[in-house]
Order: C-alpha cells, then structure tokens, then sequence
C-alpha cells in the first residue's frame, strides 16, 4: 500500500477491494478537475496565487502519472464513480496540504467545489472514450491505405471467387481486396462520425444536469478550459440532464467498435481459408507444432479472431449496461468504461496485427491459377454467352479432360461450343470475365 490513502478511499477498498484505476482514467479526470479548478479560480478567486499555483502543479504531476500509485480503486464498483472522485479529491488535498505553505485545501469544500461526481466522472470517461475512438481511427485509416495498396497492385492476377464455400465466378485479386477495404473505409466513417456524438462533454452540469449550485460564469470557463487542458474538441453538451442520465452515446461508440470487430473476424476469417487450400501463405512466424516440423499455423489469423470476439462481446456489455440507468443516472458507468477499455486494448492488437498481415502475406501464383482451372468458376463465366444446359455438359467433358493450362482449357470450350479461340483468348483475361457484360471483344 501507498504512504497515504484516504479515508473515503479506504471506505471504497473495503467493499471493491484493492485495484489499480486505470491511468487513461486517472489522467483524464485529473484534466476535469484542472478545468473545474481554474473555473472556479476565475469566477470567485477562492484561493490565493500561490495556493493555486500549488494546485495547479500537483493537478500536472497527476496528469503526467507521477502518482498513480495513490489510485487503488478497480473500476467494477457501485455508486457511479462517486469511489474514484472522493479518491481524486482526497488524493489532491493530500498533495497540495503536504507542500511548504501555510494554507491548506479541503477534499470537499474546495476540490470538488461547484462538482458532483456525476458531471465530472462522466466528462473524464468522454475524454478516454474519445482519445481512444482517435487512436483506433488513425489505426483503421493505416489498414485502409495497406489494402489499397494490395488492391492497386492485384489487378492482374485471377482468382476463384467463391460463394457459400463453392467456386462461383472469377475475380481479380484487386477486385477481393476491394471488398475488404471497402469495410473497413466504413469502419473509418463510422468512427469519425461518432466522435461528433461522443465529445460533448457534460462539466457543469452537477449531479443530474441542471447546474445546481453552479455559477454560470464558471459554466462557461469549464468548458474553454477543458478543452485547452486536453487539446479536444469538447463543447458542452446542450442537453446537460440528458447526457447525464442516458449512456445511448457510449453505446454507440461501443456497437462501431463491435462493427470494426466483426469486419477484422470476417477478412481474418477468409485469409485463413486462403492459406488452408494453399493459396496464400501465412508467414512462419514461430513453431507451428512441437511434433510436426513443416506444420505452419496461422497464429496472427487465429488472434486476431479471438481478439474481436473478446471487443465484441464486451461490447454487446456496454449495451446492457446503458439500457439499466434508471432516472437522472446511470450507476453502472463505471463498469461501462472498464468494458471500452478492455474493448480498445483487442481492437488495437487485433488492427495492428491485421496490418501486419496484409503488408506480410504472400499469394501463390501457381496455386492459384491450377486451383481456378481446375473449378467450374470460368465456365459459370460463359453464361452470357452459352446456353444453362450447354455449360453443363461443358463442365462434365472438362471435369473429365482435366486441362492443367489455360490454352488446353480454351481448346476443349471452342470444341465443345461455339466460342472461337480467338474470342476466347481475349475474354479469359482479367478485366474480360472479371467485368461487366461485352456484346463484342
């Protein structure tokens, strides 16, 4: 244990037990009451110059995290946070009261003065919900530039495009990885756009959003100094009581991390296919068995399944939990944040890892082309051109004559149908049977 602990603080480590409050916590609430501070310095010159230059640099040592070691409350606790502001309260009074000067600061009357929990811990878990919507969001952007770069340079190479496990129709390399980033430049909307929702920030607005006790000169103040403190766009919210009671913008952010989650499963999903038919290849990044030596296992795959299913569940939590406020409050937002926090830990493992893979992976060229002459997607690429029927005994005749070269492939259609070679030669080529209908080639 610490050298100091408060007394409330002791209070909450007897019912939620000994913790570490996380440090993006203990930062961001540490900017709220800097904001609330200064506000309250500007409207009524509460302490003298040197009290407030005191308060002011223990107020910057927490924020730099000199003195997480006095933040020993865990996250899951009742009470809507009122635990982590008496801990913050008492933390600052004990730093402040224990420097070379003769005034002192009290937990309550000063520290939290012109506050209630429920404004200010609410505003401090917008600011980590938003930091890191940001963080996320710069990541998504770095996967959305590394597919298009696997997509730019995949125009030339075909491949089987494949529906409900079966060969279907054939697709150029560009053209499937544009269905990946076409997700994930939805995934990059969706997070820009919710952090218009996110950001506004709910300081001044006391317990249930109705400014009680609250100057309004110091409303104003908070809200620009907040925002210098923390370099955000953070306006106040314009509907304080309703930004207090409901949580509908923690769990919107929370169901675009569960979206983002379900795209990463699906393209980690599909790359693991690709390397069990041989077609792509995983990079051997350790030892895939401890008795098979050649066996390579597609751990980068396999974690980053487990890790959106890990943010997609806790995201589906956060619904739950903002769904059970009741009235003017939720009281289960402490438990909200530690949910977003779990989230955005997988959610930047698993868009790194899927970065590293995209930029790493290798295709099989040859793999590639014997796998898609030895399926049924270029004929299904005849049908505009051949009759439903036609095609079917065109596949049998082919499924028996095995062609292993494309040019032994065209031989055996032009035999068997009315499609010269020369049209052929023309029309199994990328950008030919990998587009749009051609009366004429």
């Amino acid at each position: 244990m610490p050298s100091f602990v408060g007394i409330e603080t002791q209070k909450a480590i007897d019912n939620w037990g000994v913790g570490q409050t996380p440090p993006e916590l203990i930062k961001a609430y540490a900017e709220v009451k800097k904001a609330a501070l200064v506000g309250v310095q500007k409207v009524s010159s509460r302490f003298s110059n040197i009290l407030m230059k005191v308060i002011i640099e223990v107020l910057d040592q927490i924020i730099a995290g000199e003195h997480n070691n006095l933040f020993l409350i865990p996250l899951k606790q009742g009470g809507a946070g009122t635990s982590l502001n008496m801990n913050m309260n008492e933390v600052i009074t004990y730093l402040v009261n224990n420097q070379s000067i003769d005034e002192k600061v009290d937990y309550l009357e000063d520290i939290n003065r012109f506050q209630s929990t429920n404004d200010t811990f609410n505003t401090a878990v917008t600011i980590v919900f938003l930091r890191h919507l940001e963080q996320a969001e710069a990541l998504v952007v770095e996967l959305q530039e590394a597919l298009v770069e696997k997509e730019t340079s995949g125009s030339s190479k075909v491949i089987i495009g494949r529906t409900e496990l079966q060969s279907a129709l054939p697709m150029t390399i560009s053209q499937l990885f544009s269905s990946y980033t076409g997700a994930i430049e939805r995934d990059r909307w969706r997070f820009n756009k919710v952090k218009e929702r996110v950001r506004c920030s709910t300081l001044g607005g006391t317990a249930i959003g109705t400014c009680f006790s609250a100057p309004s000169k110091y409303i104003f103040a908070v809200e620009l100094e907040l925002r210098a403190i923390t370099g955000l766009s953070l306006p106040r919210s314009q509907n304080l009581p309703s930004d207090i009671s409901m949580c509908d913008k923690f769990a919107e952010a929370a169901s675009v991390y569960d979206v983002l989650s379900g795209n990463l499963f699906k393209i980690a999903s599909d790359f693991m296919l690709y390397t069990f038919n041989g077609e792509l290849s995983h990079p051997e990044l350790q030892c895939g068995s401890t008795i098979m030596p050649t066996k390579i296992n597609p751990v980068l795959l396999e974690y980053i399944k487990g890790l959106s299913i890990d943010a997609s569940l806790e995201a589906r939590k956060i619904g739950e939990y903002a769904r059970n406020g009741q009235f003017q409050l939720n009281p289960l937002l402490p438990f909200i944040l530690e949910s977003e926090i779990n989230i955005h830990g997988s959610v930047i493992k698993a868009l790194k890892s899927t970065i590293r893979f995209v930029k790493n992976h290798n295709w099989n060229s040859d793999v590639i082309e014997s796998n898609l002459l030895g399926s049924d997607a270029i004929i299904n690429s005849l049908r505009p051109y051949c009759k439903y029927a036609e095609l079917k005994i065109l596949t049998a005749k082919v499924r028996t004559l095995k062609p292993n070269k494309l040019e032994d492939l065209i031989e055996v259609i032009s035999r068997e149908t009315k499609l010269d070679k020369v049209f052929l030669t023309e029309y199994l080529k990328p950008g030919g049977f990998t587009s749009h209908y051609k009366e004429s080639l």
